[in-house]
Order: structure tokens, then sequence, then C-alpha cells
């Protein structure tokens, strides 16, 4: 003869909550991970390492000192940025201003791995940067600044994620994840 247990429906509606709840966390676990898998934390060490790989410093040097010239042809500029066919220049007040570049300008851009512009900007006084895209965001950026500069700060200040020193001057500054912060940073 077998004795059945009557279950106590306490101990059921217990079980029941403990097993929902566990259900829930973990589809939120899934669902988060899935979109952490899709669009990514903004920060990539394989990026990393491949912008670390690839900078030559002769290379960045020779594109940092014709940005140089360019600042000093226009110690008024808001902002200059280089890109492969353009200089362009905003002084205050007006509109930006593009000229063709050079067949020297764009050999010396073109020497720079994968590099989408570069930019200085008055805010960002003594400051040279390298921007690169790549196919899809988030974006990361070379960047050249006098020694003695708090690149942690200064990265901390404009939403950049993460930092990587390459040699005394350059640094690889992160993504800023958010698009606001971004937008006011490089205009």
């Amino acid at each position: 003869m077998t004795t059945t247990r009557r279950r106590s429906p306490v101990r059921i509606v217990l079980v029941t909550l403990v097993v929902v709840a566990a259900l829930f966390l973990a589809f939120r676990v899934a669902v988060f991970w899935s979109l952490e898998a899709y669009f990514g934390s903004g920060f990539d060490h394989r990026r990393f390492d491949k912008l670390e790989t690839a900078f030559d410093h002769t290379r960045f040097s020779k594109a940092e000192a014709r940005m140089g010239e360019l600042v000093a042809a226009h110690p008024q500029a808001e902002r200059i940025v280089w890109t492969h066919a353009w200089i362009c220049v905003r002084d205050p007040g007006r509109a930006e201003v593009c000229k063709r570049t050079t067949p020297g300008d764009q050999a010396t851009y073109l020497a720079l791995p994968s590099a989408d512009r570069i930019v200085h900007q008055a805010k960002n006084q003594d400051r040279t940067f390298f921007c690169f895209y790549g196919e899809d965001p988030p974006r990361y950026t070379i960047m050249h600044a006098p020694d003695g500069t708090d690149v942690e700060e200064f990265a901390d200040d404009r939403g950049f994620r993460s930092t990587r020193a390459l040699e005394p001057g350059w640094t690889i500054l992160g993504p800023i994840p958010d698009l606001d912060r971004e937008t006011a940073q490089w205009q």
C-alpha cells in the first residue's frame, strides 16, 4: 500500500514563485547578453591592439607636424579637419571653408593606417586627434598631446571610455559611448 502525501498549497506557491523568478532573471540576462553581443559595450581590445600595432611614430609625427603648420597658418581657427581629399578650417562666427589637399598632404595622410580624419580644435589646444571609425562604430582616436598631459583626466572629462599609452605624448582613446558627448567633442 502506498501512501500519498498531500502537498501544501503554500509550498506549491513558493516553488512556483522561485521558478518564475529564476526564469524571469534568466530571460533578462539573455536579453542583456544578446544586446551586448549585437551592439557592443563600446570597447574592443582587438581594435586597441590593431591601432597599437599599426602605430608608426614617424608617420604620425609627420602628419602631426603638418597639422601644426595648418594651425600656425590659421591661428584663429576653432577647428581644422584634414581628410584624404579636404582640409577644412572653421574660424569663429564663420562657416567652414574647405580646400582640396595637395598631393603631398594626400601622401602624408594615406601613410596613416586607415585614419578617417585628423582634427585640431582650439578648445583642445596643443592636441591633435587622429580619428578611426572603422567599418562601424564605436570610434577610436589616437591623440598627440604635450608631455605632462593628464590623459586619464582628459579622457574622463570628455567621456572616452578608456585609454592606452603608445609612446610619450601619444595615446589611444577608447570610444565615447554617448552620441551627444561625442558630437560635442568633435564640433
